[in-house]
């Protein structure tokens, strides 16, 4: 009897770690669910046809061009058409070459080219990043759709724009 005893208590045991190899603790099914779908969690539903515009071709140590290329290569990630113009050349050539949903620069450098921006037809989209030293009372006067914050507001100001 202590014989059979052993026996039932073996196959137990057996048959109880053979199931726990394939339990799963808690939270790691969803967590597998959520790393397949994370790419699509952050992929735009309107692709745009983004125009980068920034006034100073070159750049600057304290506030970088919106021609920045990590902004152009984060924008094309979540399923963006994305060109850059720097300077009022550039930006007149791309207007005249193509069409663009939304432009994106510094508002600031929005305010001396808007005159550029109502010429092209269909009149894109405009959105303004606030820049540090701008006064964001004013700006917000010119342009209602004033992004203050970080890379997730502006993709949440260019989903509004295109779903508009």
């Amino acid at each position: 009897m202590n014989a059979s005893r052993r026996k039932t208590s073996a196959a137990l045991v057996v048959t109880l770690c053979a199931a726990a190899s394939q339990a799963h603790a808690c939270g790691e099914v969803m967590l597998r669910a959520l790393g397949t779908m994370r790419y699509h969690a952050f992929v735009t539903r309107n692709p745009a046809a983004i125009l980068l515009y920034s006034d100073d071709p070159t750049g600057n140590a304290k506030r970088p061009a919106a021609t920045d290329p990590r902004l152009h290569d984060n924008l094309e990630k979540v399923g963006h058409k994305v060109s850059m113009a720097r300077g009022t050349g550039e930006l007149a050539h791309a207007l005249a070459e193509h069409r663009y949903d939304v432009i994106v620069a510094y508002a600031d450098d929005m305010l001396g080219a808007t005159d550029q921006f109502t010429k092209a037809t269909p009149e894109p989209k405009l959105i303004p990043v606030l820049d540090k030293e701008s006064n964001e009372r004013e700006m917000r006067e010119h342009f209602p759709r004033l992004v203050t914050g970080n890379f997730k507001d502006l993709l949440k100001a260019i989903e509004q724009a295109m779903s508009a």
